[in-house]
């Protein structure tokens, strides 16, 4: 379905993002917006598509994790009513001859919580499955045999918990709670995606790290990152046309402390990377010093990037999983909108400049040597990853203590360091927490719920980044001139020839 799809297909497609497929005209489907930008990214479908334009006379859609986000009302539309939460900076306005309300967008967002539930796997043959899941967001474990405390069973509730059992669902999964994190890529926030869990819970299948050419352009694709790259293209094809648009990607591991390249070309450091430093801008934006950014402009040219950095990442066999992660990676894509001189006009002020970045984290597993059987370096690697899980949960401590909260330890790891924007800084958070069902894994299991547990309590603070420093200004208002002049020199050229 691309933009010319027709109001049936829309009505019929259970992946919109209000999940409903509504008409229009009852408030709930693709809104159309004569700014440009926030419409494009209100009509984006899970499989890439996007639908953009309202009725006339429709009010404009609601949707969001709490499903209550304003967005544009089609010609003579009001715009959207603004709920709370992420849904509360009703962003937007009506289309021609509607109202306007946009309004300063900076303001709380919490961390928002999946939890995914693999099926149980080959080594686990003989286990019990012991997850209860109550839909949509509540999860259950028994009291561990033999174990001491007065619990008979451990309730946690998260944003939604969902048991993986075919593509179908993770599809569904992507749509309601992931698609949302890279919308606010497109419309200008810093955003994350983050899985988290034991070794061989599932983590890399969800994410897509993993994943080669022929997965990122399958025509239907799986996994966090494939997925979010054809959405993503698809946005930047229509926004392109009152955007000039720049995307740049990077590929970085945390492997025993140490931030490495994969995208880099230089053969010092473990398997030809380059180690590299962690450096803070002056708006206290943290960054990888020296890490190459690669301009990019089709999900082709991302998929080779993959593939280079995935010959390079490390894995290794143990017990509970043939291809674990032993280290932590970190997709993120930076990317730069500009307004052209031919939309600047119909586009407000506080949007005709955006920039964004989109962190894609793949956590290395928790491990116990007990169940990996890990020795040598296998075994340097565990505790390398524990120790910088550790850190990531006294992190998660400290931002949950309120205002109790004096000192927050970003700097006792790189990962804790690299993460400091997503956890209790300016992003847009989901965190994904992969749990396996098996009775043998019930102490993991119930680890990494309280973990969870825990990240949810995270408020970030979430603001649109949308100014540029003194010299991009300058830089952007010298490129504006010249566009200008040039024009001006073509009309005059026009109207030279026709005797005028």
């Amino acid at each position: 379905m691309g933009c010319g799809a027709s109001k049936a297909a829309v009505a019929n497609d259970p992946l919109l993002l209000d999940g409903k497929g509504s008409d229009q005209k009852s408030g709930n489907g693709p809104s159309s917006n004569v700014f440009g930008l926030l419409s494009l990214t209100r009509g984006l479908t899970a499989d890439g598509a996007i639908t953009v334009g309202g009725s006339e006379n429709s009010a404009g859609g609601m949707y969001g994790f709490d499903g209550k986000f304003g967005v544009a009302g089609g010609e003579n539309g009001a715009s959207g009513t603004g709920g709370a939460g992420v849904g509360k900076f009703g962003v937007g306005g009506g289309g021609k001859n509607g109202s306007s309300s946009i309004q300063p967008i900076n303001s709380e967002s919490s961390v928002k919580v999946v939890t995914v539930v693999r099926p149980l796997m080959d080594h686990e043959k003989g286990c019990e499955d012991i997850v209860k899941i109550l839909p949509p967001g509540k999860i259950e474990l028994p009291k561990k045999q033999n174990g001491s405390g007065t619990e008979d069973k451990y309730p946690f509730e998260f944003d939604r918990v969902v048991r993986v059992t075919s593509p179908e669902v993770s599809k569904e999964l992507y749509a309601a709670l992931v698609l949302p994190v890279v919308e606010r890529f497109c419309q200008g926030f810093n955003a994350t995606v983050l899985a988290y869990g034991q070794t061989g819970s599932g983590k890399t299948y969800t994410m897509g790290t993993s994943c080669n050419s022929k997965d990122v352009l399958a025509p239907d694709p799986t996994g966090v990152v494939p997925r979010s790259l054809k959405v993503l293209f698809s946005y930047i094809q229509i926004a392109s046309q009152s955007y000039d648009i720049t995307l740049k990607a990077q590929y970085v591991e945390i492997y025993n402390e140490n931030v490495l390249d994969l995208l880099s070309t230089e053969t010092s450091g473990k398997n030809g990377t380059s180690k590299l430093d962690i450096r803070e801008r002056p708006d206290g934006d943290v960054y990888v010093e020296g890490a190459c950014e690669i301009n990019v402009k089709s999900r082709e040219e991302v998929a080779r990037i993959l593939d280079q950095g995935n010959t390079k990442r490390s894995t290794a066999a143990h017990k509970m999983n043939s291809e674990s992660s032993r280290s932590h990676a970190i997709v993120t894509l930076t990317m730069e909108q500009r307004a052209k001189i031919s939309s600047a006009q119909k586009i407000p002020a506080d949007l005709r400049f955006l920039r964004s970045k989109l962190n894609l984290v793949d956590l290395a597993g928790s491990e116990r040597v007990k169940d990996t059987g890990a020795s040598g370096d296998r075994f340097s690697e565990g505790v390398s990853i524990n120790k910088g899980l550790m850190e990531l949960g006294n992190v998660i401590n400290a931002l949950t203590e309120g205002k109790k909260r004096s000192h927050v330890p970003y700097r006792n790891s790189k990962l804790t360091r690299l993460l400091q924007d997503s956890l209790g800084g300016n992003s847009e958070t989901l965190f994904v927490a992969c749990v396996s069902p098996a009775d043998k894994n019930h102490e993991q299991t119930l680890n990494t719920l309280r973990y969870a547990s825990r990240a949810r309590a995270i408020r970030n603070n979430l603001r649109l980044n949308n100014k540029l420093s003194p010299e991009e200004e300058l830089e952007y208002l010298r490129t504006l001139v010249q566009q200008l002049q040039s024009e001006n020199d073509q009309l005059k050229t026009r109207l030279a020839k026709t005797g005028l």
